[in-house]
């Protein structure tokens, strides 16, 4: 509340604000502790997978007590003792196109913690069908993205990503440096609570490469004949 750039207006807001983490691992596991501590009003995590051991160097809210456990009923634990009075909800169930209707609902904002291209393609989907702000992360080897949709106002995942584009790469193929999916985190936890503070925010999507000291982002436009959000207004 002393922060300037949010102040006890911008508290209060966030405190009525709900917020949707899809895919609670490396990207999903900051961005809702920071969303916690900040002291949202409503955090649903969403989760179908159990913590591995080989998860814990790159996943915050984890330990080794809870391997093998639901993450979202380990990270549920961990959110509750940081913030007792955010009303958090926990799904452990992965989302898929019969069940993002109801799981997702109309949150304030939606943030992308998934790790393959299917489920975002879902996330961007319903999201712009709804006007539902959502955040893009992704991370792999040294590098993190983050990008800000906002549905009638920036380009949208379709618009720069082929819709039968195919991604081969894995985490437990190419590895992840522990810090890069923390930072696109940080950045992704920022530029969402911008956007409920209703602050401008820029539909840039920007490149985190931390272990080779580079940080850059790239203007894209709206893609006039994007199969998803062509047909929404500006």
């Amino acid at each position: 509340m002393a922060l300037r750039e949010i102040s006890v207006e911008g508290y209060e807001i966030l405190s009525r604000s709900s917020v949707t983490v899809v895919g609670i691992g490396a990207t999903g596991s900051p961005a809702a502790d920071l969303f916690v501590r900040a002291g949202v009003g409503k955090i649903q995590i969403i989760d179908g997978d159990t913590v591995d051991v080989s998860n814990l160097h790159r996943q915050v809210l984890y330990s080794e007590a809870d391997v093998n456990m639901r993450k979202v009923e380990a990270a549920e634990k961990r959110l509750r003792e940081i913030n007792s009075n955010c009303d958090i909800v926990a799904i452990p169930d992965f989302l898929t196109s019969v069940n993002i209707s109801s799981v997702l609902g109309k949150p304030s904002i939606v943030i992308d913690g998934t790790d393959n291209m299917e489920t975002r393609k879902l996330i961007n989907r319903y999201c712009v069908e709804n006007r539902i702000p959502w955040v893009f992360i992704s991370s792999i080897g040294t590098v993190s993205q983050a990008k800000a949709i906002i549905p009638g106002k920036t380009s949208c995942l379709d618009c720069f990503i082929e819709q039968d584009v195919n991604y081969a790469m894995s985490c437990e193929e190419t590895g992840v440096l522990a810090s890069s999916p923390v930072m696109a985190s940080s950045l992704a936890w920022t530029i969402a609570v911008r956007i409920l503070l209703g602050q401008s925010v820029n539909g840039d999507l920007y490149h985190i490469d931390p272990w080779n000291l580079a940080m850059e982002h790239v203007h894209i436009n709206r893609n006039p004949q994007c199969p998803t959000c062509s047909i929404i207004p500006s």
